[in-house]
């Protein structure tokens, strides 16, 4: 699976207005000298590991829940009826793999399912849900050498085997240095249970530990390219179960984390143990969007009174995991031209910049099926703001084998829901190696939109 990756859609004008163009620049591949910058709308997303939505042996499965979970005062099973599952909880959201549109929301009745709506088994290490903590609004800095710090307020917890332990992640801050070497830390919080003591259940004094230490998580104006943080041939002291260090997936978790797990149970399930299930253990990739107040555009005024605006969309180049990769194919910029003033709204139109796809996995599961979605968050701006929903596309695949289909066409709308602000598919795979993948893009803006300057978040998700 490659992560979503986030782009932000550079400065949109309402009223009588010029639609500039989605500029499509390279990421930079090493450190840069920045003025001090500040953070603003980051988002994580992040699944910690393939084991955090995996089958269990007992309870169905191991999931991510939204907030703080209560106490069930024992070692046991969460039900329904507890009210601890919660998909959304302030700044964070749970989602899940989809077969429909590549990512969806995780809820009590699909958390345990892979992306086919099927119950994943225990017995398989690629039996996965694919769930994956979504955490926004957070803020922090970028110094002149290109480190960085950003913070979150909100919480998920993670629960194993159905809820026999969990343990929750609070107030989460990323800090790196001007080479994108850094770690995560969260202040960790939870239950004591143990498996060979049912009867175990005590309160875990709160502490900060390191989720996840990076290497090459280099700062952007749109945030930080995917990055899988250390997992593989990380040594670490074991409390309980010995680690095993040989194989092509041996590794572990940070030290510290692993210390917190020895008192919730769960930590031979965070480094290689011997087990049948090392292969889900490795860390997923991490990804890291946000805007910044250097990324300037200036409005020009022209003498009829029309506002320019641009939209600028940053090409991250996202390391390729095996043998499946996806990248913009060019920097070309996409210029949605001049709106039109069509009856109560204005609009506009341009073309999504190529998308190409390769797949060179021959034979065995999964081989040639992928899928991309995209989502788009709400048009703000100091004027106001307008939905995501006024963003549309007609996707399209060109240079591929039949397996490859484009996604249903969305339109936009000028309502509170529909359009992009929903995740939809760009195109998706069922036997084909590689492929173009481009859109029509069309904006609807409302009538009522002030003029003034807008930007927007566009999220691209690959799943393979």
């Amino acid at each position: 699976m490659t992560p979503t990756i986030r782009r932000t859609l550079g400065a949109v004008t309402a009223g009588a207005l010029a639609l500039g163009g989605l500029a499509l620049t390279a990421a930079p591949a090493s450190a840069q000298v920045w003025d001090p910058s500040t953070i603003s709308d980051a988002t994580l997303t992040w699944g910690m590991s393939g084991e955090t939505g995996g089958g269990a042996f007992f309870g169905g499965c191991n999931f991510l829940s939204a907030g703080t979970a209560g106490n069930t005062t024992a070692s046991r099973v969460w039900t329904e009826a507890d009210g601890f599952f919660k998909t959304t909880d302030g700044n964070v959201t749970i989602t899940k793999n989809d077969a429909a549109n590549g990512v969806t929301n995780a809820t009590w009745a699909n958390k345990c399912q892979d992306a086919d709506g099927k119950a994943v088994s225990a017995s398989s290490t690629t039996s996965l849900t694919g769930i994956r903590a979504v955490v926004s609004g957070g803020t922090g800095k970028i110094a002149e050498d290109g480190a960085y710090s950003v913070s979150w307020n909100g919480s998920f917890t993670v629960v194993f085997y159905g809820g026999l332990t969990y343990w929750s992640a609070s107030d989460l801050k990323l800090t790196a240095d001007a080479d994108g070497d850094g770690k995560l830390t969260a202040t960790a919080s939870g239950y004591g249970a143990s498996m060979e003591d049912a009867g175990k259940w005590v309160a875990l004094t709160p502490r900060t530990i390191t989720l996840a230490n990076i290497k090459g998580g280099v700062a952007g104006d749109w945030g930080i390219p995917s990055v899988t943080p250390e997992y593989k041939g990380v040594k670490v002291t074991t409390a309980t179960t010995p680690q095993t260090t040989t194989g092509a997936n041996w590794g572990s978790f940070p030290q510290d984390f692993i210390d917190f797990q020895n008192e919730t149970g769960q930590s031979s399930y965070w480094y290689s143990s011997g087990g049948a299930r090392d292969a889900a253990k490795p860390t997923t990739p991490l990804v890291v969007s946000w805007k910044t107040t250097t990324d300037p555009v200036t409005p020009t005024e022209p003498a009829d009174g029309s506002k320019e605006i641009g939209v600028t969309v940053p090409t991250v180049e996202v390391p390729a995991t095996g043998a499946f990769s996806w990248a913009f194919a060019d920097s070309k910029a996409v210029d949605l031209g001049t709106a039109t003033k069509v009856g109560e709204t204005f609009t506009a139109s341009g073309d999504l910049t190529q998308v190409k796809v390769t797949d060179t996995r021959a034979g065995g599961s999964g081989a040639y099926t992928w899928s991309i979605s995209g989502q788009v968050s709400k048009f703000s701006g100091s004027a106001g703001e307008f939905g995501g929903a006024s963003l549309g596309w007609l996707p399209r695949v060109s240079n591929a084998g039949t397996g490859v289909t484009p996604g249903s066409e969305v339109k936009a709308s000028t309502a509170a829901t529909g359009g992009l602000a929903s995740s939809a598919t760009l195109a998706k795979s069922t036997g084909a190696a590689s492929a173009d993948v481009d859109a029509k893009l069309n904006l609807v803006i409302p009538g009522s939109a002030k003029a003034g300057k807008y930007t927007a978040t566009l999220t691209l998700t690959a799943l393979s």
